[in-house]
């Protein structure tokens, strides 16, 4: 919060990790046990899939969408959000387009992991699916949080079924094939 605070005063180029520290009440070093550097103080943490917990989802019969959209949603309740941090975040991010890749970094952390599950469950077969499909899930993932931090009377609880629903509509539409051909 430091982080954002510092950003939105400061502006994100001026921004110190010094500035950073000051603000949390802390020393630099204090800060970079925390964080390599300010980039990561705003951007946080990817979302943390548990890997060694998700057993059931390399073995579970039930639908693809679904399992991806509840592994996801427990990857939120692992690691809660602040609504009103977050809204912060997006403004200091869609400022700085630095930071606008570095989170696609941090989306493509969260992908990897999903992809190594997907690979488990569907087989080393499918694994260019498997990397496409962790790509189109956590795009889901992020325009479902996305949309819940804007929307007050949204509850984390949402998040889990409108990622469903975002991944059961892209299915649709790749199902409809081209009309226009």
């Amino acid at each position: 919060m430091a982080a954002v605070t510092v950003a939105l005063r400061d502006g994100f180029d001026q921004m110190t990790t010094e500035a950073i520290a000051t603000e949390a009440g802390i020393s630099t070093r204090t800060f970079f046990n925390y964080y390599n550097n300010k980039q990561a103080a705003i951007l946080g943490e990817a979302v943390r899939l548990d890997v060694a917990g998700a057993g059931w989802f390399a073995s579970s019969e039930g639908a693809l969408t679904d399992d991806l959209a509840r592994l996801m949603g427990q990857g939120l309740k692992d690691n809660p959000l602040d609504r009103a941090v977050l809204r912060k975040i997006i403004s200091v991010i869609d400022a700085n387009p630095a930071l606008q890749d570095l989170f696609r970094t941090k989306v493509d952390e969260t992908s990897l992991s999903l992809a190594t599950l997907l690979d488990a469950r569907l087989g080393p077969d499918m694994a260019s699916e498997t990397r496409l499909l962790a790509e189109l899930a956590t795009h889901a993932l992020t325009e479902a949080v996305m949309i819940w931090a804007m929307d007050d009377a949204m509850t984390l609880d949402d998040i889990t079924p409108l990622i469903s629903a975002k991944l059961r509509n892209v299915g649709k539409i790749l199902m409809q094939g081209d009309a226009r051909v």
